[in-house]
């Protein structure tokens, strides 16, 4: 963690310290009739649950497209790059302004062999350093659903533990009543104390249920650290693409979703 402090002076890295509760906005957007990639806007939030337009960066993904329109959410490999821009678009501004990596490498998981890991590292400059790792632990089916983020020295930071059994993913924001537009999972520290649980908000049925368009709304611990909060965004987003990913089939679908 000492060469993380060296970087704490950084403007980007300053701005998620300073961040309490956030709002990840979730967007598909689409370069052509059969290629889209995912991207998430990090927005402050200003009051109750509304939140600023204006994101604060964006987290892109740069999951090649065979992988990402031909292998399921729970094993497939993805890179995503987290840029200090404003700008909801992959272009040569995006590129140049990215300062964190998330990179899961593909494996053919089974039970408890192999299990999927994303490695979250800061890269500002030439310099770059490990933060963590989030991993999909054990499972039996999906029940419970479980994401768990370690700090570079291996040690457990936090988990995010639920089960699958929840109006909003079967139901994915039909107007019957408010469980199937808004739901809560379950956040643990390493103590396994419950924290302030992360809210996802649906839509509808047509860009929840079938496009898996999920926002979360989540509050940093009290006393966390900048790397702690990295590392809960990295956890945040596995958890969506891990879990509330849509299926290859609907992938190949085009749709506007921007």
């Amino acid at each position: 963690m000492n060469q993380f402090s060296e970087l704490e002076s950084n403007i980007s890295i300053q701005k998620i310290a300073q961040l309490d509760r956030i709002y990840i906005k979730k967007s598909y957007i689409y370069v052509s009739c059969s290629e889209a990639y995912t991207i998430y806007g990090i927005h402050k939030i200003l009051n109750n649950e509304e939140y600023d337009p204006i994101a604060i960066f964006y987290i892109a993904e740069y999951t090649r497209k065979c992988t990402r329109y031909c292998c399921n959410g729970d094993c497939r490999e993805f890179k995503l790059l987290v840029s200090d821009t404003s700008v909801k678009e992959k272009n040569e501004t995006f590129e140049k302004n990215v300062f964190i990596e998330f990179n899961r490498p593909q494996k053919f998981t089974f039970c408890c062999f192999k299990r999927p890991e994303m490695f979250v590292n800061i890269k500002i400059n030439d310099i770059k350093i490990y933060l963590g790792k989030i991993v999909m632990p054990f499972k039996f089916f999906y029940s419970p659903m479980t994401i768990e983020a370690y700090d570079s020295n291996n040690k457990l930071k936090y988990a995010i533990r639920d089960n699958c059994f929840k109006c909003i993913l079967m139901c994915g924001g039909c107007n019957c009543k408010k469980t199937c537009k808004e739901d809560y999972f379950k956040l643990y520290d390493k103590n396994q104390k419950e924290l302030t649980p992360i809210k996802s908000k649906a839509y509808n049925c047509k860009m929840s249920c079938l496009h898996s368009i999920y926002d979360k709304i989540t509050e940093f611990p009290q006393g966390a650290e900048t790397q702690d909060k990295i590392l809960l965004i990295a956890t945040i987003i596995m958890h969506d693409l891990s879990f509330l990913e849509i299926p290859p089939e609907k992938r190949r679908v085009s749709h506007n979703m921007n």
